[in-house]
């Protein structure tokens, strides 16, 4: 095997491994989030109340949550 196809095999391996790790990373993650935000709604009683529509490109539809004395949560859909 010559000096260059070693080295693209390092590289290319060395970036599917930091992909994969960025990936799995960001799926535990939102995961962990979610879970999070379920348990917060059902300790605080919270319903929906609405939505507020995206008001740029940049900003997504909200949803609208109204939580027992802790007030007024958005949360992107």
């Amino acid at each position: 095997m010559s000096k260059s196809t070693k080295e693209f095999v390092l590289w290319f391996s060395a970036f599917l491994i930091v992909g994969g790790v960025m990936w799995g990373g960001s799926k535990v993650l939102y995961n962990y989030r979610q879970t999070q935000w379920e348990q917060f709604i059902l300790q605080h009683h919270c319903v929906i109340t609405g939505t507020q529509p995206s008001t740029g490109f940049f900003t997504p539809e909200q949803t609208i949550y109204q939580c027992d004395n802790t007030g007024i949560y958005y949360r992107n859909k």
